[in-house]
């Protein structure tokens, strides 16, 4: 991937190399004011798109939604203009989060860690969504049970998981969930290439019922 030094600091590398937490929520707040133009310019990055259409087709725009690991807002933006108006934003990174924030498209901007207890009550929310967080050296997949606890039951969970190089984890913890019959499939989607400068790195949107 070759990114210019104006947005070199938004380059996925930095965050996919990151040691800690600490040092990726610092990369993050670093990259928070070019971002977006980053990931619609020389990036490439199409996941928030390809899930908008998706949380389209099964999440109402009335419903209470949260956007775990909203970055910036991107995928918030896209669903605002549908008519979504009752979301919800947490992040690691309190610089991405800002910029999140000024958009004005969420009612609460709230900075978190997925993989650690949320503080949500329980059934909190009608629909979750989680965009291109669960990737390489980001959320872990035990962040997949706070979003059960988070939503009412019959309410959707709607995010991105990398497919081509997935996260360790994910598979099973899935599994555990259906098996334990705290979720149900609704949706596998078809693998995509997710950043255009980097057509091998492909995404797939996965779509589960609270039960």
């Amino acid at each position: 991937m070759t990114v210019s030094e104006k947005y070199a600091r938004a380059d996925p590398e930095r965050f996919y190399g990151a040691r800690d937490r600490a040092e990726l929520t610092g990369r993050y707040d670093a990259a928070a004011g070019v971002y977006d133009a980053a990931m619609e310019g020389e990036v490439g990055w199409t996941g928030h798109i390809e899930l908008a259409g998706v949380v389209l087709r099964h999440v109402d725009p009335g419903t209470r939604l949260c956007d775990a690991g909203a970055g910036t807002g991107m995928l918030g933006e896209l669903l605002a203009r549908e008519g979504f108006a009752r979301m919800s934003a947490n992040d690691l990174s309190p610089g991405m989060l800002e910029v999140a924030r000024r958009k004005g498209i969420y009612e609460r901007c709230e900075v978190m860690e997925l993989g650690k207890p949320l503080p949500y009550e329980s059934d909190a929310f009608g629909a979750v969504t989680a965009c291109g967080v669960f990737t390489p050296n980001h959320a872990p997949a035990s962040s997949l049970d706070e979003l059960v606890r988070i939503v009412r039951p019959g309410g959707p969970i709607l995010y991105t998981l990398r497919s081509d190089e997935e996260p360790p984890g994910f598979a099973a913890r899935q599994r555990k969930l259906a098996d334990a019959g705290a979720w149900e499939l609704v949706e596998a989607g078809d693998p995509f290439p997710s950043i255009a400068s980097e057509p091998h790195i492909r995404h797939r949107c996965w779509v589960w019922r609270v039960l």
